[in-house]
């Protein structure tokens, strides 16, 4: 695709160059550049003054050069009114992807320091979506930074970024999301891989209806406030090889616990914990022909651990909200499992069992990270989460100090805060060899970009896993893979088999349902075959693929990004 330089803002004072540049790309209402790339320049600045709908594909990436300036920054200003807006993005229309890559999106103002109104990146709209953040990092955030409004059939691909310092000012609640919140809505595919979540308020990741695949892995999330994750109703899933530390550091009372405050759904069942599982509405798995048994999810070689700090905090806290209800105020400890939920793993729940849930290898172990940078961020926490435990809220000012950036002081009229340092100042390596080898094949646990030399044997290593799986099937019967990898740039694998032999036709069709591609058209052995896609000649977008052998016929989506 074409490639467009956009024009740097210097200062954070600039105005509505992006908005401009993007917006402005048209002719006759038609984009001027509907395959183009807008590409941003390392170490400058791009304020969003007012809502970018966005209707149409779009790439928003920063360049990779020089390697020693920051990203560019692009962050929430100021609208014609002298008013901060509230969100960079909507995306609307159906069937467009959006991608960013490569960008420092930024909630906290130049001027001042974000309020209790908050801001959002991107509310989404319409259906059939393919979003695509990659290497990218959120820093300031009240709320979410994707968030599905009136969505149905979108997919979220979440891979590679640094959730930073998002929270909300004046309580721990009340939507303060680092990254997806998925409420009542249908998902297509949603995965997270190789992300961090530092310092976050909490509810990174709410998953609230139905999702025919979801991937949590190999993620690290390090010193969250309240409920981490809310994904009870997965029904196809992967939950592996993750790093949680500090998680919901205010702990459970007695009334969260009665009220199911932290496990919300019906039934109420659970202590707060980390992984969670609850009973999926009857209707939405008739409405996707499935039932409460045939759930598949798996959740192995996860590491979890809380500092002995949060732990007294739990024992010597009592909560006075809860007192002043009538309840005892006793704030309990968070697990990686409540009852329910492992009974719904090992050995089934109210008359369902569940043969296709898997999970074995979770261990809490001390990961080793540096002690100075868990001291300085504890020395924030701590207040902040008493204080919650008093009122039931914070107060702004004591919500302030939460940020963590080591050079930030007030006297520098917050540019510290929003004119962030590059590199980051933060570093979620560790030291324990135990925890360095937890995950699958023996890699470390969590985000794998604090490992960058494993990180490439862990892809070399997944491509081999996944092609042994193929070379290994038994042929009783006709199956068509889904290609990997996916989302690809420019050629991916398909792989299927046939029993019989016979005429055999494999062909790429675009959302129009006209043919791009024929991989094959002709007669077959029975057995495995492999077909290698290349969509060098293509648009980025959504294509189908179908195979049809004798009486066999089916189709598999897959997204193009280039």
């Amino acid at each position: 695709p074409e490639v467009w330089a956009s024009p740097g803002d210097d200062e954070p004072s600039a105005v509505g160059v992006l908005n401009r540049f993007i917006m402005e790309d048209t002719l006759n209402g038609q984009r001027k550049h509907p395959n183009c790339v807008y590409r941003l320049e390392r170490g400058k600045f791009y304020q969003v003054n007012s809502r970018l709908y966005v209707d149409f594909n779009f790439e928003l990436v920063g360049a990779t050069e020089p390697a020693n300036e920051r990203p560019p920054i692009v962050y929430v200003g100021k609208n014609a009114q002298g008013d901060h807006e509230d969100m960079m993005f909507s995306i609307q229309g159906d069937s467009t992807y959006f991608v960013v890559k490569n960008i420092l999106f930024q909630g906290v103002w130049p001027d001042q320091f974000i309020n209790t109104e908050g801001q959002y990146m991107a509310f989404v709209y319409g259906s059939y979506h393919r979003i695509v953040m990659d290497n990218c990092i959120t820093h300031g955030f009240k709320s979410s930074v994707f968030a599905p409004r009136s969505s149905d059939r979108c997919s979220f691909f979440i891979t590679n970024n640094i959730h930073y310092n998002n929270f909300e000012l004046q309580g721990v609640g009340g939507g303060s999301f680092s990254s997806n919140t998925m409420k009542y809505t249908y998902y297509d595919t949603v995965i997270y891989r190789n992300n961090t979540f530092f310092n976050n308020g909490g509810n990174n990741v709410l998953d609230w209806e139905f999702c025919d695949y979801y991937e949590f892995v190999h993620n690290t999330m390090y010193n969250t406030s309240i409920n981490g994750l809310w994904i009870p109703y997965m029904t196809n899933a992967k939950f592996n090889d993750n790093l949680f530390f500090d998680y919901q550091t205010v702990g459970e009372t007695e009334w969260e616990y009665i009220n199911g405050h932290w496990d919300k759904g019906t039934p109420r069942h659970g202590h707060a914990s980390i992984l969670k599982l609850n009973l999926c509405d009857p209707q939405v798995l008739i409405d996707h022909r499935m039932e409460e048994s045939g759930r598949k999810v798996e959740a192995k070689n996860n590491v979890y651990y809380w500092s002995q700090t949060i732990r007294d905090f739990w024992e010597n806290t009592t909560s006075q909200k809860d007192i002043d209800m009538g309840y005892t105020g006793e704030v309990r400890p968070v697990t990686w499992i409540n009852a329910i939920t492992d009974s719904m793993f090992h050995y089934g729940w109210q008359g369902n069992e569940y043969p296709n849930l898997v999970e074995e290898n979770n261990v809490e172990l001390d990961p080793g990270f540096d002690p100075t940078m868990q001291a300085a961020v504890l020395e924030k926490e701590i207040p902040f989460i008493t204080e919650y435990r008093q009122y039931g809220w914070t107060t702004l000012e004591g919500a302030k100090e939460r940020y963590y950036n080591p050079t930030f002081t007030e006297s520098q009229d917050n540019l510290d805060l929003f004119n962030l340092k590059w590199p980051l100042e933060l570093d979620l390596t560790y030291t324990n060899e135990a925890v360095l080898t937890a995950a699958q094949g023996g890699f470390p646990a969590g985000d794998l970009n604090w490992f960058p030399d494993k990180k490439a044997e862990w892809e070399e290593w997944v491509t081999a896993v996944e092609d042994k799986r193929e070379n290994t099937n038994v042929i009783n019967g006709y199956s068509l893979s889904q290609n990997y990898p996916n989302p690809f740039n420019p050629k991916t694998d398909i792989n299927f088999q046939i029993s019989e032999p016979g005429r055999t036709s494999l062909i790429v069709y675009n959302v129009l349902g006209q043919e791009v591609a024929t991989l094959v058209d002709k007669d077959l052995r029975a057995g495995n075959y492999k077909f290698t896609f290349d969509a060098s000649h293509l648009s980025s977008g959504i294509y189908f693929y179908k195979l049809q052998s004798k009486s066999f016929s089916q189709i598999k989506k897959m997204m193009l990004i280039k």
